[in-house]
């Protein structure tokens, strides 16, 4: 794994860690001067290629603005605030901002963050170093946003309240709100050991809430709960004793044991600076942090996106070639398979064919008698019983009426015993019903169709015909035997009985 950075800059030095498999390790220190750069340019000189550095400001030169916006998408947000931050902060190209969400009323305005480095003579040097490097640059981010990563697991509240903890560089007082960052202060101490000082640190957290009061951030009538990182019990009591007598503060010292422990690491006891806190933070969680640096600087981190992008585009390509081959050399192997199988079924089913041959007697008849014996058996096959030649006799006699819908035909078979030999075999029966046209006003239609299907029917020879459903307007004229319609008829029908003679087969 490729071992990263991070570039702690404080007020007195700026400081590198290392970032591997076995933590976080304090590399070299670099104090803020002219002389130092040199080092520090051997010191990045001496670092792999295209290793990965962040860069975390810890300065108390940081503003933070919060502004009411309209709220806008795409191309007109970024315009509206590029013009916000050179208005805010024109002098100096390290700025950001953040979304607070939008308000609950009114025309629902969107409420920014903006912050920005305001003395950028302390930033250049280093930044122009490390973009001249082998180096590339993963971001640059603020100490005041990374302690919201400790902050928000100590005080889950959605009311405002005053986060304090000390880095090598100071004090840092911050105000969080719905868990997003409202306000930043760092002070830097004039003692070596600030955690010594409860007065120290109860003046500075009181100064800022009374900034905050006026500001109309915090509320002036109510308590508000101050989260303070401290070493041990004995700073913890110390500094309770110390805010015994300040009104609207309610203070709640938080270990640095319980911190780490809220945020699941497991760091040395004993230890004020929150440092070592938010290195791992930073290293291990990643969190979403504000983008201090200029586009122009992450330049190589974009390249180095891409050249990753590219190559597992290139591995995701060469894995689905891969097994695109794969499955074409199972499938060749599946057919190859397939082949050898219907081979070696036909040279057995040749096999067979050839014991069958030799196992099957010579004919002593010729071929011209068997070919009439067959002759014989197709002619006995065609002749035997069933509705064809009824059907066919059938059909032929309607084809000559058009119009008419068969609604059903049922065939069927009586069998008699024939005493001359003239006598037919059995009696066929079809029993045919056809729908008529219906309405009163189609009278005159329904018995001309009704005739027409009864004289067709009379064509079918050697058919006796017996009508068992008609129209009663039909009866009247009609010559053969009739029975009567039958009641409840929603369409006329016309019903009829056909018994034909039975060839023997």
């Amino acid at each position: 794994m490729r071992q990263k950075y991070i570039l702690h800059l404080a007020p007195s030095c700026l400081t590198a860690f290392s970032v591997g498999r076995d933590g976080i390790t304090t590399q070299s220190a670099f104090p803020l001067s002219t002389e130092a750069y040199p080092a520090f340019e051997a010191f990045l000189s001496g670092l792999a290629p295209a290793t990965r550095v962040t860069l975390l400001v810890d300065l108390p030169e940081e503003a933070h603005h919060i502004e009411a916006l309209p709220f806008v998408r795409g191309r007109d947000r970024q315009a509206l605030l590029a013009r916000r931050q050179d208005h805010l902060f024109g002098d100096t190209p390290f700025r950001s901002q953040l979304s607070l969400g939008r308000e609950s009323s009114g025309r629902r305005d969107e409420r920014i963050l903006f912050a920005a480095f305001t003395r950028p003579a302390i930033i250049q040097p280093w930044l122009e170093r490390i973009i001249a490097s082998p180096c590339i640059l993963d971001g640059m981010t603020s100490t005041s946003f990374l302690s919201q990563a400790l902050a928000i697991p100590l005080q889950p509240a959605t009311h405002p309240f005053l986060f304090a903890h000390l880095t090598p560089a100071g004090l840092r007082v911050s105000c969080f709100e719905h868990g997003q960052l409202r306000f930043s202060r760092l002070t830097v101490s004039p003692t070596r050991q600030p955690e010594s000082d409860p007065n120290f640190l109860r003046e500075e957290i009181r100064r800022s809430f009374d900034y905050l009061v006026s500001q109309r951030v915090l509320p002036h009538d109510q308590a508000t709960d101050v989260r303070a990182l401290v070493a041990d019990e004995a700073s913890r009591d110390a500094l309770k004793a110390a805010f015994s007598t300040q009104a609207n503060l309610s203070l709640q010292p938080v270990l640095m044991a319980e911190a780490s422990a809220a945020l699941g690491l497991t760091l040395p006891p004993g230890n004020a600076d929150s440092l070592p806190l938010l290195l791992h933070v930073l290293a291990t969680r990643r969190p979403p942090l504000p983008q201090f640096a200029p586009a122009e600087a992450l330049s190589g981190q974009r390249l180095q996106r891409l050249g990753i992008i590219a190559k597992a585009l290139a591995a995701a390509v060469f894995l689905a070639c891969l097994g695109s081959a794969s499955l074409t050399l199972f499938e060749a192997r599946g057919q190859r398979k397939l082949a050898e199988a219907s081979l070696r079924q036909a040279a057995a089913t040749e096999v067979h064919l050839a014991d069958a041959l030799a196992e099957t007697p010579a004919l002593p008849l010729p071929l011209a008698h068997l070919q009439d014996t067959v002759d014989s058996l197709q002619a006995l096959a065609a002749s035997a019983r069933g509705p064809e030649p009824a059907l066919r006799q059938l059909a032929a006699a309607l084809t000559p009426v058009n119009g008419f819908r068969l609604q059903e035909v049922e065939w069927s078979v009586t069998p008699v015993i024939p005493e001359p030999p003239e006598t037919p075999a059995g009696i066929q029966t079809l029993r045919v019903r056809f729908d008529l046209p219906a309405g009163i006003d189609r009278t005159r239609e329904r018995v001309d169709q009704a005739r027409s299907l009864l004289a067709a029917l009379g064509t079918v020879p050697g058919a006796r015909i017996e009508i068992l459903r008609q129209p009663p307007e039909t009866s009247g004229s009609e010559p053969l035997r009739v029975s009567e319609s039958l009641p409840g008829d929603s369409i006329p029908q016309l019903e009829v009985r056909l018994k034909l003679p039975l060839s023997p087969p």
